[in-house]
């Protein structure tokens, strides 16, 4: 007997917006099912429909064997049973035999059966269907109403859906307060199908299926998405976001780039009279939001990233570990460091550099204890090591000529100064005493010299020059002027070959 299943088909096509090869299939897994119950297997159970689809038959395959090799009553059939079944002679042992059955004739158990097995394949072809469905929302901004809030602080949110988004606690900025009814933007941060992650029920052993759906206006993507649906450069590729930093509800710093030359992409993003980013600002409910020019240079992308402070300048204390120090005025500490350290701490996670802020003074104080460390770690080292220190720091000697300064000139790392001040001399092509004293104090320190570093420069070549003209009292020590004959402190006369 053949079932007519066409209004079936089109009410499931209708009312659950399945394509027609899909209801075929869950149709014919529920008979199947129905099937199973009944007979305790479905290997030998076929299912035809008929050219327009709408038409079903079921048959049961059994294989024909002799009386008395008969045990299966589901699977097996008499020879002499399957010749009076089919009306042909020409049937043998081994052949197999196709019967007819009406499903309308199953059990009631197993019909029950069949549709829970295909309440449970719709639910999972509807799962399947959202979470593909949102799947590619991920990243983007959608409105939502605030539904309810929950007993741990979540809100239950109406995203347009069958079911409820969740926005959880720790994706809510502290700055903002939720009012249920209302409508907010939210970013999808991420879908994932419950029962591969959900937590189980309340009094239930089984885990929650289906597919969950997570928000957010806590995170630095949630700015960034808002920052592109702002500033159409992004969206064509003019302009580009290369880091964020967000400190929820405070501040978030922003370093954007731009390949054309004829293009700010700070002013890009700012907007005419700041309106693009007032827009930002306001759906973050006033949260400060830095836009700041992203540079290939370390030093100046560090310079720009502690905006709205001004930097000095910075100075690399160890490349291999990322530690540099920007040095900014005293009236200019408080801003570079923010309140409870929100702008250095953002500056660190937006430049991805551990960045320390001093003052001129503080800085000074750095580089003195610093030389201090390294003499007296020199003190606690043994000959052996000493001497392989020496090797190991023994430079290669260069005259006036490689170096290119005249030839009565004394080269700079010639006159006992610290290893590290001659560096940085050579760095700013200073490489004689002559060169350095062409230049004044204020020009020196616009090179990055500080006065405790000039000072020491002048007072090595100052000491060297009066060594020149002036010897030591052999009795008490005084220094005293050449062509002096008796010493004005002891009274000791001398007398010069």
């Amino acid at each position: 007997m053949s079932l007519d299943l066409t209004s079936e088909i089109n009410a499931m096509i209708s009312d659950r917006n399945m394509s027609e090869e899909q209801v075929i299939s869950l149709i014919h897994d529920m008979i199947k099912s129905a099937y199973k119950k009944k007979y305790g297997t479905d290997e030998n159970c076929l299912i035809e429909f008929d050219d327009t689809m709408r038409k079903m038959s079921v048959y049961q395959i059994r294989k024909v064997v002799k009386e008395e090799n008969w045990y299966s009553e589901f699977t097996e059939i008499p020879v002499e049973d399957a010749i009076e079944l089919t009306g042909s002679d020409d049937i043998a042992e081994g052949d197999e035999v196709k019967i007819l059955l009406d499903p309308k004739n199953f059990e009631s158990a197993s019909v029950q059966s069949a549709k829970q097995r295909g309440q449970q394949i719709v639910k999972e072809y509807f799962n399947d269907k959202l979470y593909a469905d949102n799947k590619r929302k991920e990243g983007k901004l959608i409105y939502g109403e605030i539904k309810r809030k929950k007993d741990n602080g979540d809100y239950a949110v109406n995203i347009g859906l069958d079911i409820e988004a969740n926005f959880p606690l720790r994706a809510q900025s502290p700055r903002e307060s939720y009012s249920i009814q209302q409508k907010y933007k939210f970013l999808v941060e991420r879908v994932e199908k419950a029962d591969a992650a959900g937590e189980p029920r309340k009094g239930r052993k089984d885990r929650e299926r289906g597919v969950r759906i997570f928000l957010t206006r806590s995170s630095k993507d949630f700015v960034r998405a808002l920052v592109e649906n702002e500033v159409p450069e992004i969206a064509s590729g003019e302009v580009e976001i290369r880091s964020i930093a967000r400190q929820a509800g405070v501040r978030t710093k922003i370093a954007v780039d731009t390949r054309k030359s004829d293009i700010d992409p700070v002013g890009a993003v700012v907007g005419a009279k700041g309106l693009r980013i007032q827009a930002v600002m306001t759906e973050c409910e006033g949260e400060k939001i830095d836009i700041i020019r992203y540079s290939e240079d370390p030093l100046v992308f560090i310079a720009n990233a502690l905006i709205p402070a001004q930097v000095q300048r910075v100075v690399v204390m160890d490349p291999r570990s990322k530690h540099i120090v920007a040095i900014v005025d005293d009236n200019q500490l408080g801003i570079a460091i923010g309140q409870g350290g929100v702008n250095v701490k953002l500056a660190k996670m937006l430049c991805d550099w551990n960045i320390e802020v001093k003052t001129p003074s503080q800085f000074a104080e750095m580089e003195q204890t610093q030389r201090i460390y390294e003499n007296v770690e020199g003190l606690f080292k043994n000959d052996e090591e000493s001497e392989s220190v020496e090797t190991d720091a023994e430079e290669p000697k260069y005259s006036n000529e490689d170096i290119g300064i005249a030839p009565d000139d004394t080269p700079i790392s010639e006159i006992g100064l610290d290893n590290a001040l001659v560096e940085k001399l050579q760095k700013r092509d200073i490489w004689s005493v002559e060169e350095f004293f062409e230049y004044s104090d204020e020009e020196l320190k616009d090179l990055g010299f500080t006065d405790e570093e000039i000072q020491e420069v002048r007072s090595v070549v100052v000491i060297e020059e009066d060594d020149e003209y002036s010897f030591e009292c052999p009795n008490c020590h005084s220094v005293l002027p050449a062509g002096t004959t008796k010493c004005p402190n002891c009274g000791v006369e001398f007398e010069f070959e």
